[in-house]
């Protein structure tokens, strides 16, 4: 079984878990890979003309675009994945891994709007560019491209509030149990959910290696199983209590700060 905390290898597969390899049963399966592909309405023909005209390929750590630059283009990525960061306080804090069939760059709709964040390739790939008028004609054009595209921003700012939720959170325990709790979207039983190491960084707000090492922990302390980047919760309502006592731990925590500091 591969070591969780080998050196991390080269290529775009190196931030994997490494873990249980073992069958995984059938249960409830939460998939982040692009449950709302924008693009996927678009025919092939459609599609090959596209490519053709506004298709643009990118190499891994490339940035597309820069946090405060004119918003130009607006970018439907058909392979690869692409990192949302934005700066905060002097460091990049991530915001998003985008996935093929997703929409990023919307800021470009919008009359003199800035990208609000920087987009990096996390490896090799290929997007759509589109100005303004092209995008928006593609909208018009193919009213479920349009409409997907509406449930995917709907669906990234519900993400984003569940960051904050989470980043507020005092333990990394805390926020990656709480992270993984509301991806597996279920009350109790089993679940499944599929996210690398990267996106749960993403969404927890911590550096990869620390996640890494939290999920290490709730693996070995058997709330978890894993298998590449698929972690299997045997039983979420377990995890949950195990939640609810990080929260009191981390309750108890702050109260002793706050004595010490008085």
């Amino acid at each position: 079984m591969a070591q969780y905390c080998a050196p991390p290898a080269a290529g775009p597969n190196r931030h994997k878990f490494a873990g249980n390899t073992g069958m995984i049963h059938a249960m409830a399966d939460v998939d982040l890979a692009s449950p709302t592909s924008v693009s996927d309405d678009i025919g092939p023909q459609e599609r090959a003309r596209l490519l053709g005209r506004y298709g643009r390929r990118f190499a891994a750590s490339e940035a597309i675009f820069q946090e405060g630059t004119p918003a130009r283009e607006a970018f439907l990525l058909q392979e690869g994945r692409v990192r949302l960061l934005k700066r905060v306080a002097m460091a990049d804090r991530s915001l998003a891994v985008v996935k093929p069939g997703e929409l990023f760059g919307e800021g470009a709709l919008l009359e003199g709007a800035m990208y609000g964040s920087t987009a990096v390739a996390l490896t090799d790939g290929v997007v759509l560019a589109l100005d303004r008028a092209t995008f928006r004609s593609l909208l018009e054009h193919h009213t479920q491209v349009a409409a997907r595209a509406i449930d995917q921003l709907v669906r990234r700012l519900r993400d984003a509030e569940d960051q904050i939720e989470i980043m507020m959170l005092r333990g990394v325990q805390s926020k990656v149990t709480s992270a993984l709790l509301k991806l597996a979207g279920r009350i109790s039983g089993p679940a499944e959910v599929t996210i690398s190491p990267v996106e749960l960084s993403t969404r927890v707000g911590l550096d990869v290696e620390a996640v890494k090492r939290t999920v290490l922990r709730l693996r070995e302390r058997q709330y978890i199983r894993i298998t590449g980047e698929r972690i299997e919760i045997p039983d979420v309502e377990s995890l949950r209590r195990l939640y609810t006592l990080l929260g009191t731990k981390d309750e108890l925590a702050g109260q002793e700060d706050n004595v010490t500091k008085g």
